[in-house]
């Protein structure tokens, strides 16, 4: 019986080495940390562009309302008002943890696959051919050198768990300002149509046909100062906004990918002792 060599090459690039595994873990920690970036950085600037003119709630004796987040916002009979600024406070600062251990795990993996080469512990070239009732056979063999050599087969688990967590830490951090993107988005509606007084027709627009982008662009150019407030120069809000749940969201996904490459790896060493256990 003959074995394609092709089969064995699918067979190869299906079952990853370690080495494969850590070079596409380096391109996954990196582009997590530029899309976080990216998200925080596109919250960060609609904020502070918007804080003193949305905060406008109505100070209670005792008790500070700061309302100046683009988040959540309100529609009232006299102002249209922020969110609490909590919810900006946590959008922004909620993914500093997280880029801060993709961007290590990016300059560990990427020293590993790049430069020391410790990663390329599978060799996956290693073949023999036998003969066998006239047949001849092509045997490919996976050397490994032993676990003392590489370390970081002991903490695949703790990898994945990590990532896993992050996962739904990310999951949360994007579902909170997609909700807090669509409140805004809806309660500006009915400012709108209040301001421009429209009716009929003009409100059925509003409501159910202007996308949230037209939403914020009317915000960017119609919303009047808070009094004694000056918000400068116009910025595009809805872009700003929108870039930054894509980042989010597509960090979700990276996590997913992360949380599945390591637990792979980690099952392909369950026989070896990790720094979790048996």
């Amino acid at each position: 019986m003959n074995v394609p060599l092709s089969s064995l090459n699918y067979f190869q690039e299906f079952t990853m080495n370690q080495y494969a595994t850590e070079r596409r873990l380096t391109w996954l920690y990196g582009l997590l940390a530029l899309f976080l970036t990216v998200s925080v950085v596109c919250l960060a600037i609609p904020y502070n562009h918007w804080r003193t003119t949305l905060d406008t709630c109505p100070s209670i004796a005792l008790e500070n309302n700061n309302c100046g987040c683009i988040l959540f916002g309100v529609s009232t009979s006299q102002y249209f008002n922020g969110g609490h600024s909590s919810s900006c406070y946590y959008a922004i600062i909620a993914p500093l943890p997280i880029i801060v251990y993709a961007i290590v795990m990016t300059l560990f993996h990427m020293y590993r696959v790049c430069i020391n080469n410790v990663g390329r512990y599978e060799d996956e070239k290693s073949a023999t051919v036998e003969e066998i009732e006239g047949e001849s056979i092509v045997a490919t063999s996976r050397a490994r050198i032993t676990h003392h050599n590489d370390a970081v087969i002991y903490c695949w688990i703790p990898t994945s768990c990590i990532a896993a967590i992050f996962c739904i830490y990310n999951l949360v951090h994007a579902g909170i300002i997609t909700a807090g993107f669509m409140r805004t988005c809806t309660q500006y509606r009915g400012y709108i149509a209040r301001e421009l007084r429209a009716t009929g027709d003009h409100v059925s627009v509003i409501h159910f046909r202007l996308t949230c982008q037209a939403i914020f662009d009317f915000m960017d150019y119609l919303q009047k100062d808070a009094p004694n407030s000056r918000r400068g120069d116009f910025i595009n809000t809805g872009v700003s906004l929108q870039l930054a749940l894509v980042m989010s969201w597509s960090a979700v996904l990276l996590w997913v990918l992360v949380a599945g490459y390591t637990a792979k790896r980690a099952f392909k060493e369950r026989d070896v002792l990790t720094c979790c256990g048996n």
